[in-house]
């Protein structure tokens, strides 16, 4: 089976015919978040195939360590059960695990909710204001679409990630900041280097250890295919192996 590579890493359903139908209402049957805990969810994941398993074994192996990690797959994938997991298994599990959608902030205030602000820094700044980054000090956050962070932030975030220092808005005061970043995307971020649209050093401080994780959606759906035909899924696992370790190596 093809695992696609590509813009929103889309699985290739043209090997079974018989799962595209079944798509809308596996969406449905598979929505992870309404999950009562990141366990109980990772259970149902692994449960379904070989494909997630290896996604957990990448997991356990990078948890441990405070690599940054970046979370590949497309829309509905649940790349949050994920970034919990592995905070939750990291040595900073007691510590906060803080997360930020970046696409559902507006862009003028994007800088605000990562950095923080002062009082009076600019218009409707009443109070003095914590970031996300600062809240995630010894601890983990999560960058959900990473992809949609503007240009002029980038480079603001890339010195959080090398130099773990940042400033609030309105302040001369460095600030210092030990997180562990987790990001996640469904958009192909080398396509947006050639676009401009990301900074390249950017990018490869992000991709310290990147993850793959197979579309939720339909994967029920190709196990009972597999099993219909009287095939291991184990074949599906070693597909999922082989294009993280392609991801990984870039």
């Amino acid at each position: 089976m093809n695992w696609t590579e590509g813009a929103n890493y889309n699985v290739n359903t043209a090997e079974f015919p018989d799962v595209a139908s079944s798509v809308v209402s596996m969406d449905q049957e598979l929505d992870l978040k309404q999950t009562t805990s990141v366990e109980a969810g990772l259970a149902g994941i692994v449960g379904q195939s070989a494909a997630f398993r290896e996604v957990l074994q990448l997991v356990e192996m990078v948890a441990e360590t405070d690599s940054t990690v970046l979370l590949l797959g497309e829309t509905g994938t649940d790349k949050e059960l994920i970034a919990h997991a592995i905070h939750d298994r990291s040595r900073r599990k007691n510590r906060a695990f803080v997360k930020l959608n970046c696409a559902a902030i507006p862009t003028g205030l994007l800088e605000s909710e990562l950095f923080g602000h002062e009082r009076g820094a600019f218009t409707g700044a009443v109070a003095q204001k914590t970031g996300r980054v600062e809240l995630a000090d010894q601890g983990s956050l999560f960058l959900d679409e990473i992809g949609d962070i503007p240009l002029r932030l980038q480079v603001k975030l890339l010195r959080v990630l090398e130099e773990r220092e940042f400033e609030r808005l309105g302040s001369t005061r460095t600030r210092q900041a030990n997180v562990r970043f987790i990001a996640a995307t469904h958009r192909n971020l080398e396509e947006m280097i050639a676009e401009n649209q990301l900074r390249r050093d950017l990018y490869y401080a992000l991709k310290i250890f990147p993850i793959l994780i197979p579309p939720l959606r339909i994967m029920a759906r190709v196990n009972e295919v597999l099993h219909a035909r009287e095939l291991s899924d184990t074949a599906v696992g070693s597909t999922m192996r082989d294009q993280n370790k392609r991801i990984q190596q870039k």
